[in-house]
């Protein structure tokens, strides 16, 4: 192949009697590439060490669904494929690939390709990413991984030097069980340990950077606007807004160096800018289709023990969307899962003997121990209290919406319980279950309407 790709290149120099003779020599030399890269992409051969891979990874794909842990949206997945499936290279048929986009209930931000051609992306991640430029952006880098073969390469080269055990102990590290926080990584720990210690820790770094180079150039061709592939890894690199435990894709591979590549590509593509109008139109798409999901990510996070970025996702809700009364449910869920924690890091959090305590307490304590141990601090009762009247005012002001959005009326009977006005709680939790008389928790809220009923009113 290469010996007639120089002999065209000759042939096409020596036509220069005329511009249709060029052209021809031009088009010639043009076939002859994408021949050479269809070549070359169809080189890869399977061996049993590739195939006892997909094999877990087809387990993986059936363990992600039959878990529990695909978010199932009609609306949602209709989209995200509709845009996964225009960043696929078109010409190059792959053995054993099926490209199939899907969403993870997962609040830690992060996406994935199993080499099959399956790709996630997680509810934390998708609630991060402001539009849709930066959404393309990172499918279209996840799809090289599964173009390019990087799992199987990857483990081909790995699978003998690392023990299994040890990929899942690392998994752990930025995992840790006992929450829905890194489920997917998790999970993957177990059944293709190799492809999730690179989902966390990044495949090589030229590998990475040929991903990045693929991907602006998919979106420069899809018409995005490719500076938006580096907004989306400085997202990244802010730790999730306002947490401080450790978000590992810092170190996926150095963020900062992923920027300084992307933003010098462009300077040597020079696309045409996108129009400011075509720009919000897909931002404002992007965040109307992922409205309930993102709701859904406000609920994951608070189960995760991440109250504050709840809180974060919870406020750009009601700024897009003021007229739902779902928003400020979630909002006034937010406020509440806070307890004695202030909304934002105090600057005695933010210092080394802060940060070191925090991270004692996450790896010592309960949650419900880390509350007790919150409230005993000089501000601790304070916040609560701060806590609570903003979960209030979000809630009522849900109901001021929809007086028969029900969760909401639970909600609020929480908070007044919390605040000690057992009169207004038991009043909330009855409202709650004469509009759902068949909920679920409806058990566990009648325990509390028969403490609230020994309780002096108050």
């Amino acid at each position: 192949m290469k010996s007639m790709l120089s002999e065209s290149v000759a042939l096409s120099v020596s036509w220069d009697t005329s511009w249709s003779n060029r052209l021809i020599g031009y088009l010639f030399i043009f076939i002859a590439a994408l021949s050479a890269k269809a070549e070359q992409k169809s080189s890869f051969s399977f061996t049993k060490v590739d195939l006892d891979l997909l094999e877990q990874v087809e387990i993986m794909d059936k363990k992600l669904d039959g878990n529990g842990l695909v978010y199932h949206n009609a609306t949602v997945e209709s989209y995200l494929n509709d845009v996964g499936r225009a960043l696929v290279p078109n010409g190059i048929a792959l053995e054993r690939v099926r490209w199939d986009f899907h969403v993870t209930r997962d609040p830690m931000p992060n996406a994935f390709a199993l080499p099959n051609g399956s790709i996630y992306v997680n509810t934390g991640l998708m609630s991060l990413l402001e539009n849709e430029d930066q959404l393309a952006g990172v499918l279209a880098h996840e799809i090289t991984h599964v173009v390019d073969r990087h799992s199987y390469l990857h483990f081909r080269d790995y699978r003998k030097k690392v023990a299994i055990a040890n990929i899942v102990s690392y998994a752990a590290a930025y995992a840790p069980g006992g929450n829905v926080w890194g489920q997917t990584i998790r999970l993957g720990a177990t059944l293709v340990p190799f492809v999730i210690a690179a989902s966390i820790n990044g495949y090589s770094r030229e590998l990475e950077r040929n991903a990045d180079t693929y991907a602006l150039d998919k979106l420069i061709e899809r018409g995005y606007d490719p500076k938006e592939l580096a907004s989306a890894f400085r997202l990244l690199q802010r730790k999730d807004e306002v947490e401080l435990q450790k978000v590992y894709y810092t170190d996926h591979p150095k963020l900062q160096d992923r920027i300084a590549h992307t933003e010098g590509l462009i300077g040597t593509r020079k696309p045409n800018p996108v129009p400011a109008d075509v720009l919000e139109a897909r931002k404002l798409k992007y965040r109307s289709v992922n409205e309930e999901l993102v709701r859904e990510d406000v609920h994951l996070a608070i189960l995760s023990h991440r109250s504050r970025t709840a809180l974060v996702r919870a406020k750009q809700l009601v700024e897009f969307n003021p007229d739902r009364a779902a928003n400020y449910d979630a909002l006034g869920e937010a406020y509440s899962s806070l307890g004695p924690l202030s909304p934002e890091p105090e600057e005695s959090e933010l210092t080394s003997s802060g940060k070191k305590e925090t991270q004692r307490m996450n790896r010592k304590l309960t949650p419900d121990e880390q509350e007790r141990a919150l409230l005993l601090r000089s501000n601790g009762a304070e916040a609560e209290k701060q806590n609570s009247k903003s979960a209030e005012s979000a809630y009522l002001k849900a109901l001021s919406i929809d007086p028969r959005y029900a969760v909401t009326y639970r909600g609020l009977g929480q908070v007044y319980e919390t605040m000690g006005r057992s009169k207004e709680a038991l009043q909330a939790y009855q409202r709650y279950l004469e509009l759902q008389p068949n909920a679920l928790d409806q058990q566990r809220i009648r325990a509390h309407l028969d403490s609230l009923q020994r309780t002096p009113a108050k």
